[in-house]
């Protein structure tokens, strides 16, 4: 394969992710009819673990090496705020509406940045760029905007609830990535998230087994269980897999760039599914905190010349 077509293989990958990762939030309301935040969400990411498990298990096959002990306690670490990324965002989503919520939750650029700061010294730099700091107030006006809607929001009054799980979620996220980052460079995207989807669905089961309703599956439906588990194969297991496709065809800075564009796929497929709506200001608002989470994407280090 040349190096073009390398490439477009990754666009392409990119543009399929892009369209499946704005679907997460759809299919978390749709399903909470049926199923409990603790519920869908064991049951979706035990059905990517199932997806999952060829991949991984070919490419560990492929590998020599094996994960050390310090890898798979890292990626139980990763698991737990992915736990509380999933649990947080399925019940902010019932409160907020998906397309409020998917524009929300890019806040987690910015807590990510955050973290990488206190976390990794070769990324403080980041404190010192005018686009990211630039890029942090826009996105910070632009959540104001989608807060502040005078007489209400579209729907009602806004979740002063479902804003705090949103951010809360946004966090939980940033978090997530900030430890795959450190546990699980050595061990491949494949496998690395593998084993992360695995202790997930393990932290999930007694969750589900003390807050939730592990028999839910029984009395939904066959179509609401068809979405339970397809969404759980498509959005978790499909997705990651095309996303670290078109990370290393094109590179993880446009790769999250191309991401932004999620919030205006779920915002689309709501108003057609669910009738969500926004206000003039609100979809101002969320340009502008796209605008300002492209901005602080956009950073780039400083280059540090080398004496002649």
């Amino acid at each position: 394969m040349s190096a073009a077509q390398h490439v477009w293989r990754g666009r392409l990958a990119l543009f399929a992710t892009v369209i499946i990762w704005s679907t997460p939030p759809v299919f978390q309301y749709w399903l909470a009819k049926s199923f409990d935040p603790w519920t869908q969400n064991f049951y979706r990411y035990l059905a990517a673990c199932v997806v999952m498990a060829p991949a991984v298990a070919w490419t560990s096959w492929r590998s020599p090496r094996r994960l050390t002990a310090r890898e798979w306690a890292g990626s139980a670490m990763a698991a737990v705020p992915n736990v509380v990324h999933q649990i947080a965002q399925t019940m902010a989503v019932v409160l907020l509406w998906p397309g409020l919520y998917a524009l929300l939750g890019r806040m987690s650029v910015i807590f990510t940045a955050v973290l990488a700061v206190v976390f990794f010294a070769d990324e403080r730099w980041i404190t010192r760029s005018v686009k990211f700091l630039a890029g942090t107030m826009l996105a910070l006006a632009g959540v104001a905007g989608l807060v502040y809607v005078p007489g209400g929001g579209a729907t009602g009054k806004l979740s002063a609830l479902g804003l705090w799980l949103a951010l809360f979620a946004s966090l939980g996220w940033a978090a997530y990535g900030i430890l795959v980052k450190k546990f699980t460079a050595r061990t491949g995207p494949t496998v690395g998230f593998g084993v992360i989807c695995m202790f997930t669905a393990v932290f999930l089961l007694p969750l589900m087994l003390m807050f939730g309703d592990g028999t839910a599956v029984l009395h939904a439906g066959w179509w609401n269980n068809f979405v339970l588990v397809g969404s759980g194969m498509l959005a978790i297991g499909l997705g990651h897999w095309l996303y670290y496709i078109g990370i290393r065809a094109v590179g993880a800075a446009p790769a999250q760039s191309a991401l932004l564009l999620c919030p205006l796929g779920t915002a689309l497929i709501s108003s057609s599914l669910f009738g969500e709506t926004f206000r003039p200001l609100q979809i101002v608002a969320g340009a502008v905190l796209l605008c300002g989470a492209f901005l602080a994407l956009s950073a780039r280090p400083p280059v540090i010349e080398e004496p002649a």
